[in-house]
């Protein structure tokens, strides 16, 4: 078995007595699809080249102990610069992030806007403190943990009694069962209607295209998901309609990206929208990027 260095995690089901193994397997894997979402959209907060993903290395039997190692992909140089261990930090930041989160559930600690405040805060300043000063970070929001923490216990409730997910790493453990819930409409109600934006430089990939529509709402590709981006940019899109330029399937834009959270007591969650108020340039896909992309586990 490989040596579990000390930024990894294991992830574990309890129960007593017998289990259908089908059934524990998938529990397992729809939470490990919940951690590992807000895990890449912390990477991706940090560096849109970013990547990360987990490793199976060991699994233990009696209960489902499942060990984990982090992969982190992609990460630019810029990143790296004057950072000596780079998986290490990054390891430590994404295990202490999932700790706080679970610990959260696990303490029933939301219960309303004002805890989810502190948890939000306790994230953003762990990041600053643990990512090298150099780095220019996105933070998370209150939308994106609010989000996480109710799916996460959406799985939770599907537990049976007696049953638990565990979550040990060096930060310690932290365990959440199906008594742990988060009163999502209390809590949309006391944000009230509010918005929260952000904006950066991103490069999304384009997924369609329709040379013959005025429609400003295009479909790209942000974190893996397909998100509809009004484009604001005129001058751009008078260009493009013109013929000015030829895009082809799979190109990227590079754009001044604008991402509205908007919460409402009409919302059952959070709504997310995207506004490209400039198109910087057009990007073709790389021809070898996935053999472009860097294990920096390889030399650590």
């Amino acid at each position: 078995m490989e040596k579990i260095k000390d930024f990894d995690f294991e992830l574990n089901l309890e129960f007593e007595g017998n289990k259908n193994p089908s059934e524990a397997f998938i529990q397992l894997a729809k939470l490990y699809e919940k951690l590992i979402v807000f895990d890449k959209h912390i990477a991706y907060n940090i560096s849109v080249d970013s990547k990360v993903e987990y490793d199976l290395v060991d699994i233990e039997f009696g209960s489902i102990k499942t060990k984990i190692k982090q992969i982190f992909i992609n990460i630019p140089d810029d990143v790296l610069k004057d950072v000596l261990n780079p998986s290490a930090w990054f390891g430590h930041l994404l295990v202490y992030v999932k700790h706080r989160l679970l610990k959260s559930i696990e303490n029933n600690e939301l219960t309303s806007k004002k805890d989810l405040d502190k948890i939000t805060n306790d994230i953003n300043l762990n990041i600053k403190k643990l990512a090298p000063k150099n780095l220019m970070i996105l933070e998370v929001n209150n939308y994106y943990v609010l989000n996480t923490i109710n799916d996460i216990t959406t799985q939770t409730k599907k537990l049976k009694k007696d049953e638990a997910f565990s979550f040990k790493s060096k930060k310690g453990i932290a365990k959440i069962d199906n008594r742990n819930f988060v009163d999502m409409p209390k809590i949309l109600k006391e944000m009230g209607d509010e918005t929260f934006q952000q904006e950066r430089v991103e490069i999304l990939k384009i997924k369609t295209m329709d040379l013959l529509s005025d429609n400003t709402y295009w479909k790209l590709i942000r974190e893996g998901k397909t998100v509809d981006v009004k484009i604001l940019d005129a001058d751009w899109l008078e260009k493009y309609h013109n013929r000015q330029f030829i895009i082809q399937p799979n190109d990227n834009l590079k754009l001044q990206l604008k991402i509205i959270y908007t919460t409402s007591h009409n919302f059952d969650k959070p709504k997310i929208t995207y506004e490209a108020l400039k198109v910087i340039e057009i990007i073709p896909p790389k021809e070898t990027e996935e053999d472009e992309q860097t294990n920096l586990f390889l030399n650590t």
